[in-house]
């Protein structure tokens, strides 16, 4: 464990927090930062590529099928940075410090997230090619997207017990938003607000069980 940290009380002084954050931010800053950002600029490239060739209205329907693919990426890159890192079992001492590393790279990824889908959704609005356009309010779908696929891999990568369990649950997830709720519920509040409340509540849940002892003995267990 790096010093400074924490302590055996599991609380943070503000120099640590600021460690902790920076440490962090470097140990996932390939697959959590640069990925997430990465991939919304190169699906607003192609929307515009696409938009040039062959006009807006095609490339509107195209642009409703690939901007699916972000939501899916930021799930993949969450379940990698949240499950697929033994590193972070042992980060800590504490049940408090391995939730805080949890948690701390969730919101990395989350302003990661929201960072991509705004390099994505501002050229596209910019051009007209977004499905649906309502003016910029129609940010809060990639966003409030990105956001419930942090969450789900969260939730996931504390009760699925593997990483393949935890890709296979946010996958399954994605599905189900890209094919049957997005589609059906085009009301903003609606599409994003009811589900962002319900996974908001289990990564709550969540949070309240990794700091339980047994939980963290186990999974320093499984890091040797």
């Amino acid at each position: 464990m790096d010093a400074g940290y924490g302590s055996g009380s599991g609380r943070l002084t503000g120099p640590a927090v600021r460690a902790l954050v920076a440490a962090q931010a470097r140990r996932v800053r390939a697959v959590g930062i640069v990925v997430p950002v990465a991939a919304g600029a190169c699906i607003a490239a192609a929307g515009a590529c696409w938009a040039h060739a062959a006009g807006a209205s095609s490339a509107t329907m195209a642009m409703l099928a690939l901007t699916q693919v972000y939501p899916l990426t930021v799930g993949v890159c969450a379940v990698a940075v949240l499950a697929g890192d033994p590193l972070v079992e042992v980060q800590a001492a504490s049940p408090v410090e391995f939730r805080a590393v949890q948690t701390l790279r969730a919101a990395i990824l989350l302003a990661a997230a929201a960072a991509g889908a705004l390099a994505m959704f501002a050229p596209l609005e910019a051009l007209g090619v977004v499905y649906r356009d309502v003016g910029w309010m129609g940010l809060v779908t990639p966003v409030g997207g990105a956001a419930l696929m942090v969450l789900a891999a969260y939730v996931a990568a504390a009760l699925a017990g593997s990483s393949r369990n935890a890709s296979l649950a946010v996958v399954a997830v994605w599905l189900f938003f890209a094919l049957v709720w997005d589609p059906n519920v085009p009301l903003l509040a609606l599409q994003r607000g009811l589900p962002l409340l319900a996974l908001l509540a289990a990564a709550a849940c969540v949070w309240r069980a990794l700091s339980a002892p047994e939980y963290a003995w186990r999974k320093l267990g499984g890091a040797r």
